[in-house]
């Protein structure tokens, strides 16, 4: 008895055909297998909860009192992805009245911060997830954080603008 006949079939039974395709797929199919349940190497990224906050000097009152614990806080100037860059957690009141920028420059040609009515300076906690790598913090992945970077920021509410002035780890 040969083992391929005329037909092309293996023992004359099986097509010798059949058999390439079936080993294809057992081969494929084992492959995706070890592939799925192999250990991955670099680096994981997980997100994580980054506090940080931000001081805002010289809020007008009515602004200070629309900025509520529990907003979301966006930046509208830097993309943040979309989302809120972190919830508000904890709102001080570090100074009352509050220090706005001199509108003129002072005597000896410095501008200078002064004392103005019916404004506070703010603490804001902030609370938000994003990546840590190499000291960098990234909120949401693509808002990228910094000791005293001076953005505008925004929420419901409110308007302001204010400065990263720590991030707590």
């Amino acid at each position: 008895m040969k083992i391929i006949d005329r037909n092309g079939r293996l023992f004359g039974a099986v097509s010798v055909i059949d058999v390439l395709v079936v080993a294809v797929v057992v081969v494929m199919a084992a492959a995706l297998y070890f592939k799925s349940i192999q250990a991955h190497t670099g680096a994981s990224v997980t997100e994580r909860d980054i506090t940080f906050q931000v001081r805002a000097m010289g809020v007008d009152d009515y602004v200070a009192e629309a900025i509520l614990v529990g907003d979301g806080l966006y930046d509208q100037n830097y993309s943040s992805g979309g989302r809120a860059i972190g919830e508000i957690t904890q709102i001080q009141v570090e100074r009352t009245p509050g220090f706005k920028l001199a509108d003129e420059e002072l005597t000896d040609g410095t501008a200078g911060l002064l004392e103005a009515e019916n404004t506070v300076d703010l603490l804001i906690t902030v609370k938000g997830r994003g990546l840590v790598t190499d000291g960098r913090y990234s909120v949401n992945r693509v808002y990228d954080l910094g000791i005293n970077s001076s953005r505008n920021y925004w929420t419901k509410r409110a308007e302001f603008k204010g400065t990263v002035c720590e991030i707590l780890d």
